[in-house]
């Protein structure tokens, strides 16, 4: 008799925004349509703004204790490896198997390894993270499995047209650059402060062009006053957290999303393990500039979707833009083409498709449940499931 799968999610907040917040929400959203609400339960170990004390973190694992008896999972799916060491005494005490998602610098240097070489499977969102999570953990290479991230489709629900962004910013007449991210000190490798710099250098050439920044955090005031250094406080927005209705319009407005993301591999380590910002930025027909380390690369298509650039020299980011600015039928070619390749490869109906096949192959996901909730005529997920 087939025993009915029933994941327990354990993650990492409800409530902050992000690439990893966004990937949560579309995975939490792929395993009920693929197993139904019932067989699916979420833990979140973050409650509130701040992060969890002692107290917080004993209930947490006293409530995941008592799903054991009340929910009775068959897998446990860990969104981030340091929630992984309650699967892992899960595992040694009950039997119960569990899954690992792998984002990225969480990773790549110190974790708790014993967690990760415990898991039945690691889904690592590039390739760069799975290599270096194998190399760094001696990680059996067959536990591990690719789950790029998809699109957010919320956030093609929204009616604010880019000119209200225009007129917010004074951007008539503009060429516009763009980066969206959290503005923190532990977040300074994202290369605002590069492509501040690299700004100083394209004015020179193109004195029409500004920078726009959606995010804040702790290191806005150093950026800001680094732009005053440069004489450019005119020239770079700092537009702070904007709603999610907002975000749409941010990036049709701009002329090139840039992050230059830099990588270290020495701990305490740093980097993009993707990069979900750039495929928005490609939904919406928008190149990117990108650092050539680390997950960005796989992200952005070097000459197909964007250009790829040394993420520490701030001519090399200047000169990258300036030629994009300079051929307008190149820059338009490389947006078609991420926008194409963006919801070929990365649509929410793709991700689901993986999933499932990861879940069946581990035995989490009866085969014939596998296309149960994806039919529709646009479903990759239908056209392509074998019974």
């Amino acid at each position: 008799m087939r025993t009915t799968p029933r994941i327990l999610v354990l993650a990492t907040d409800a409530h902050a925004r992000g690439g990893i917040q966004r990937y949560t929400h579309l995975l939490l959203e792929s395993l009920r349509e693929l197993l139904g609400p019932e067989a699916v339960r979420v833990r979140f170990l973050w409650k509130g703004a701040s992060p969890p004390d002692v107290g917080e973190k004993g209930a947490f694992a006293l409530s995941v204790l008592l799903d054991r008896w009340r929910f009775r999972p068959t897998a446990i799916l860990c969104t981030h490896v340091g929630i992984a060491r309650v699967a892992a005494v899960m595992k040694a005490a009950f039997g119960v198997p569990y899954l690992v998602l792998a984002h990225g610098d969480e990773v790549w240097g110190r974790a708790p390894a014993y967690a990760l070489r415990e898991a039945e499977a690691i889904l690592s969102v590039s390739r760069f993270t799975a290599d270096r999570l194998i190399s760094r953990h001696r990680v059996g290479v067959e536990k591990v499995r690719l789950l790029p991230p998809a699109l957010d489709l919320r956030l093609w629900h929204s009616s604010i047209p880019p000119e209200r962004v225009i007129e917010r910013h004074g951007l008539r007449g503009k060429r516009v650059l763009l980066t969206v991210g959290r503005l923190t000190r532990a977040g300074g490798y994202k290369g605002y402060d590069i492509v501040i710099r690299a700004l100083a250098h394209l004015r020179r050439v193109l004195p029409e062009v500004v920078y726009v920044i959606v995010g804040d955090g702790d290191d806005r005031p150093r950026l800001e006053q680094l732009a005053r250094e440069l004489r450019l406080d005119t020239a770079v927005h700092f537009a702070g957290d904007v709603d999610d209705a907002w975000l749409p319009a941010y990036y049709r407005s701009c002329d090139l999303f840039v992050m230059p993301s830099r990588v270290r591999l020495v701990d305490p380590c740093e980097g993009e393990g993707f990069g979900i910002v750039y495929l928005e930025a490609a939904a919406f027909g928008k190149p990117a500039i990108a650092g050539r380390e680390g997950g960005s690369a796989e992200a952005v298509l070097d000459g197909v979707t964007g250009l790829l650039v040394n993420p520490s020299d701030p001519e090399e980011v200047a000169r990258a833009a300036l030629e994009l600015f300079q051929d307008d039928a190149r820059r338009r070619r490389l947006g078609a083409q991420a926008r194409e390749r963006a919801w070929r490869e990365f649509a929410p109906e793709r991700f689901r498709q993986n999933l499932a096949t990861i879940l069946g192959e581990l035995g989490f996901l009866a085969p014939e449940r596998r296309c149960s909730k994806m039919s529709g005529e646009h479903s990759l997920a239908h056209r392509r499931c074998e019974f």
